[in-house]
């Protein structure tokens, strides 16, 4: 039987029915592949292969469809079946390399590719895919060379100045990149991806109007494109064109809804424009789209920190570490919500984690450090506190000193020891304190302040020689060891119990004094207290600590008490309009420095300050001073505390919830009623 029918097929009637019967089946199988029934292609063309199995594009035919169907095992072998009857065919060539590619089978793709080449040298779509595996490998410079072969057989394809612009993006060559995807638009002026490229490679080329006009651009022919307006959107908040970028971005976002980088930018975007609110309601639009977008949880739950929304900050830096647990940054500020909460200890624990994730971020330690402090460990504390002169936020007031001889507590008998002031005005009056117990272990001592603080230091023990906190002034210095200011707590071994807290240890002049008592008027009866309700509203601890002078309304109705203004700055235009029935005397434009607001201070009974530099220094003057503190209070005052072992005459006031006010005025208010009643019997 086989013979006979072997016989029919040699016959060339038979093979003319044969082919024309596959013929049919072939048509049949395109018309089945354009209404979408692959099902029907495929048994056609395996019918056609059954009846004529010579016709290499049958076989190409069907190992496309079975591609297009994600079996590619299956369509791999039909084009190899082809190749098998026609080697020579560049176009089965092709498409096995493609179907290699896309397996991925690099080494076999490669190989593939370069066949159809071989055959067809103007080959564009087998130079761009050969060109591609060829990055995937790794082989940056082939596929440059391969892109450019290409273009020196077909320099009107816009595909492969395309694909040689993206990967002279990637090397990154970025001049000739913009060249490349400047001619494939000129070729092509509705190339999509050419516009989103260009624009990338325009941006990291630092120009970003350029690579804005580009978007647009891209926007007038595609203006459907989520991703051209989220990369408008991108670059137009990199050059703080917040209300440009917010729209560019929102019209992203409705394009495609679940675009969780959008959400994320547009979250940036609110927040650089102060819409702190509407940040947040974007972030949990994005994440009701996009719940394990890990990004978008971390922004939201550091946004929660600086709105002191501590609880739900928690959470939301907790999921982010649970999506991704080498997150470092999100334990990081894990650890900073948890400190706001006055929970050190697992605070501790959060920065412990994102430590071990990244050992040479010098920030995450100088972070733990103050939740050491805050625990109490003084020791432990201030000796991890050493790594703030290493970080980058901080390094500016400690890269003049980097080349000079560091003091480690040595004595230091005929040598001089310049110590610098470092950071905020508050920190230089809490701790220069020990600067008596500095000037104990040997020669001269140098002090290095800024200017408002040189006259209230003029006489100060401890101190042989005062130089302004200046370029000029320290380089006509001579000095033979330095040392920060804040490094003196672990240099001197300080822990709670050896805390130098006799007071005062500022003094102001008697003459200085009884300048400022003239100016104080008032009765003699009445309470004088000192007044300071904001902090430095340039920073966030800043903002936090600032209750406002409305929020003391319900002390203006206590009889018996005279109130003068202590405050400085921005907020100290809130004296013109005091709550209604405060007598709130404002003698702040005769302050020239720290000299006159100490000599201010004690000519007054009190002073009721929120967590600023005024606190300090009524604290080191030994005055009554009353600190108003938000829950997330500084390390310095400790937790669950009313007092402070820093200043023996310093009460503290601490709110119960993140910006609640009215508590802590309630419980001042009360006892300022007491101590005003109590001034006016004895002077009565």
């Amino acid at each position: 039987m086989r013979e006979n029918q072997a016989a029919m097929w040699r016959q060339p009637s038979w093979q003319a029915q044969n082919l024309a019967q596959a013929r049919e089946l072939y048509q049949a199988a395109i018309t089945y592949i354009n209404c979408g029934q692959d099902a029907e292609a495929i048994r056609c063309l395996r019918e056609a292969i059954a009846i004529w199995p010579k016709d290499v594009n049958v076989y190409c035919l069907l190992g496309n469809v079975l591609n297009r169907q994600g079996r590619s095992a299956d369509a791999i072998h039909c084009y190899q079946q082809g190749l098998a009857i026609c080697p020579d065919s560049a176009a089965t060539w092709y498409n096995l390399g493609t179907a290699l590619l896309a397996v991925p089978r690099l080494s076999e793709a490669v190989r593939a590719l370069r066949q159809a080449i071989a055959l067809q040298p103007d080959f564009a779509g087998a130079y761009i895919n050969l060109g591609y595996a060829l990055e995937e490998q790794g082989l940056s410079e082939e596929a440059l060379q391969c892109y450019q072969q290409g273009l020196a057989s077909c320099p009107d394809s816009a595909d492969l100045w395309y694909n040689l612009g993206a990967a002279l993006l990637a090397v990154p060559r970025l001049s000739e990149a913009i060249v490349a995807l400047r001619q494939a638009i000129a070729l092509q002026p509705d190339f999509l991806y050419a516009y989103i490229c260009l624009g990338n490679a325009l941006k990291e080329q630092d120009l970003p109007e350029e690579a804005i006009r580009c978007y647009q651009q891209g926007l007038a022919i595609y203006p459907g494109n989520a991703e051209l307006w989220y990369n408008l959107g991108t670059d137009l908040l990199a050059e703080a064109r917040l209300p440009e970028a917010v729209q560019a971005l929102q019209q992203a976002i409705a394009l495609q809804p679940d675009f969780d980088d959008a959400y994320t930018n547009l979250g940036n975007a609110l927040e650089e424009q102060g819409l702190s609110q509407g940040a947040v309601r974007c972030y949990q639009q994005g994440l009701a789209v996009c719940s394990d977008n890990v990004q978008l949880w971390y922004n939201l739950g550091t946004l929660f920190t600086e709105l002191q929304r501590l609880p739900e900050a928690v959470k939301a830096l907790q999921q982010a570490v649970a999506l991704q647990p080498d997150f470092a940054d999100a334990y990081a500020n894990l650890g900073n919500a948890l400190q706001s909460q006055g929970k050190p200890e697992d605070a501790i624990a959060a920065y412990d984690r994102a430590i071990a994730l990244k050992t040479d971020k010098l920030e995450l330690y100088c972070d733990r450090s103050l939740a050491i402090l805050l625990s109490g460990d003084l020791a432990r504390g201030f000796a991890e506190f050493r790594w703030r002169t290493k970080v980058d936020r901080y390094r500016h007031a400690y890269e003049w000193w980097d080349d000079q001889p560091q003091w480690r507590g040595e004595n230091f008998t005929g040598k001089r020891l310049l110590v610098y002031d470092e950071q905020g005005f508050g920190d230089v009056l809490q701790f220069c304190r020990y600067l008596p117990l500095v000037k104990a272990r040997g020669g001269s001592v140098q002090f290095s302040t800024k200017q408002p603080l040189l006259h209230l230091f003029a006489n100060f023990p401890g101190i042989d020689e005062l130089v302004e906190h200046t370029a000029a002034a320290i380089a006509r210095t001579q000095f033979d060891l330095v040392v920060p200011l804040l490094s003196l707590p672990h240099i001197l071994g300080t822990t709670l119990r050896t805390i130098p807290a006799s007071v005062p240890y500022l003094t102001v002049e008697h003459s200085c004094v009884a300048a400022w008592k003239n100016k104080v008027n008032g009765r003699e009866s009445d309470l004088r207290v000192g007044l300071v309700w904001a902090g430095n509203p340039g920073n966030i601890p800043g903002r936090i600590r600032t209750c406002g002078l409305k929020a003391m309304s319900m002390l203006a109705d206590i009889p018996g008490v005279t109130y003068y203004s202590l405050q400085t700055g921005e907020a100290a235009s809130e004296a013109n309009t005091p709550p209604p029935g405060m007598c709130l005397i404002d003698l702040t434009d005769d302050i020239a420095d720290f000299a006159d607001t100490a000599a201010l201070i004690m000519n007054l009974d009190l002073v009721l300050s929120v967590d600023t530099a005024a606190a300090h220094l009524a604290g080191a003057l030994s005055k009554p001073v009353w600190t108003l503190l938000p829950s997330a209070g500084d390390w310095r005052w400790l937790l669950a505390r009313n007092d402070t072992p820093w200043y023996p005459t310093m009460r503290l006031f601490r709110q119960s919830a993140p910006g609640d006010w009215s508590g802590v005025m309630t419980a001042v208010a009360q006892e300022l009623r007491t101590l005003a009643a109590a001034k006016a019997g004895v002077t009565a």
